[in-house]
């Protein structure tokens, strides 16, 4: 074999550095937009925030805010009053400090040891607790990583910390932490439930009634009485005791907004986004002679940028506008009805209408969130497949799911529909759904078959 060198000719797309930034700007949704144009004025000194029209728009902004008061108060429809009884509780109302799980575990531990060792042990244990509360690591690793050959030590202490609040806490399996539970809700007196926790959970989940009360020897309504026992534990025990998160939220990209007209408006969400200009001053710059060629060519490069951030975010403005005024117009029925009236809708549809490419609609709706009359929802949500309905009408696959999980919210718990029954419901409604598609949906949504949801 011999290795030789050869040229060939072919042809390869580049896309230009416009299009890369308006792809990159069209994918970001608004918070990390704001981080973006934060770091392009850092970065790029031509760069920078129009103050005249920054100011017009919170002029703006400050006129609609006092003409929706003025309507509000005319209306009746106060969103607050000046002279409401709770003002003065809700200004002495301390602030409420939450306590994380650990804090509340450590709190526990240095009151119930005082050897500095086995607080170290005791820290290390609750220090490798996953988010349910569950212990991740062995006492095996945990001696290794504190240097400890007393592995009976480091077994005692975690015996101490499972005795803690809440119930259950650094258990090692489902199975440990149910016995945990068993001892505290049932006195320590009800074998049934405990031979069922250490040997037929797997059972239990499948509802297996008689073959668990043949295994254990006992009546077929006390296994079902400790089922209904078993089924009030808390399998996650640390999940009532984290902190909520406020600092979690979403930041919507489009506003669909809703006069006393009946009429909806959309609004993109520019919130953090300035007004942007290029530095008139370096612009001068540039027709001076006495100005250096590198310094020339530096002020030119940041000049294209600058220019093209600017075109970029214009061009994501305006294509999400356009997506949002489609969704409107074919979504209309689901703003003002609720989910069941949702209609089918792909990325071709909306691609075709605005002229735009498939690809560049999946981008523009990549983790954007729509605020609407019936909630918020991520743009994503309103595209899905039909299933045939009555005459050339579709129905969303959306809106069935959403059909199936109000159907068996409402059903009779002792006698829970089936697939069947609930292909029934649809037919009797206009709408041709398969067995195995209602089955399909129902798992997606989590759903367990009729013959295990029955009580």
């Amino acid at each position: 074999m011999k290795i030789s060198t050869s040229t060939n000719q072919i042809q390869k797309q580049l896309l230009a550095p416009a299009m890369q930034k308006s792809i990159e700007m069209l994918l970001l949704p608004l918070t990390e937009l704001n981080l973006s144009i934060d770091q392009e004025l850092q970065n790029n000194p031509l760069l920078e925030i129009d103050e005249e029209k920054l100011k017009s728009v919170q002029n703006q902004t400050a006129d609609e805010m006092l003409k929706m008061l003025a309507y509000s108060r005319q209306s009746g429809n106060l969103p607050f009053s000046n002279n409401s009884p709770d003002d003065e509780i809700l200004e002495d109302r301390p602030i409420r400090m939450e306590t994380c799980l650990e804090d509340e575990l450590l709190q526990q531990l240095r009151i119930e040891l005082s050897d500095p060792l086995d607080i170290r042990i005791g820290e290390m244990i609750i220090g490798s607790l996953n988010e349910d509360g569950y212990l991740t690591a062995t006492c095996e690793e945990i001696a290794q990583v504190l240097g400890i050959d007393d592995l009976l030590r480091v077994n005692y202490i975690l015996t101490i910390v499972q005795n803690f609040e809440p119930v259950g806490i650094a258990s090692r399996d489902l199975k440990e932490c149910l016995l945990a539970q068993v001892k505290l809700g049932c006195n320590g007196s009800s074998e049934v439930v405990q031979k069922i926790v250490e040997g037929y959970l797997e059972e239990l989940g499948r509802k297996k009634f008689q073959k668990i009360a043949r295994k254990i020897n006992v009546h077929l309504e006390s296994v079902k009485k400790a089922a209904r026992l078993i089924a009030l534990f808390e399998p996650k025990p640390a999940r009532n005791y984290r902190p909520i998160k406020t600092s979690l939220y979403i930041k919507p990209d489009i506003l669909i907004k809703k006069d006393e007209n009946n009429e909806y408006h959309i609004e993109i969400n520019k919130d953090g986004i300035p007004p942007l200009r290029v530095n008139s001053q370096y612009h001068r710059m540039l027709r001076e002679n006495n100005l250096k060629s590198e310094e020339r060519e530096f002020i030119r490069e940041k000049l294209k940028n600058a220019l093209f951030f600017i075109k970029s975010i214009e061009q994501r403005g305006s294509t999400i506008t356009r997506i949002s005024e489609h969704i409107l117009e074919k979504q209309r029925d689901f703003f003002d009805s609720g989910h069941q009236h949702l209609v089918p809708m792909t990325l071709k549809d909306i691609a075709q209408t605005i002229d735009r490419n498939e690809s560049t609609i999946s981008r523009a709706i990549s983790n954007k969130y729509m605020d609407t009359p019936q909630g918020t929802f991520p743009l994503k949500f309103f595209f899905s497949q039909g299933v045939s309905g009555t005459g050339s009408d579709a129905v969303a696959s959306r809106s069935i799911k959403e059909a199936i999980k109000e159907l068996v919210n409402s059903e009779e718990k002792a006698s829970p529909l089936s697939d069947q029954d609930i292909q029934g419901y649809f037919r009797n409604k206009g709408t041709t759904i398969a067995r195995r598609t209602i089955s399909k949906y129902r798992q997606a949504l989590r759903i367990l078959p009729s013959h295990l949801r029955k009580i």
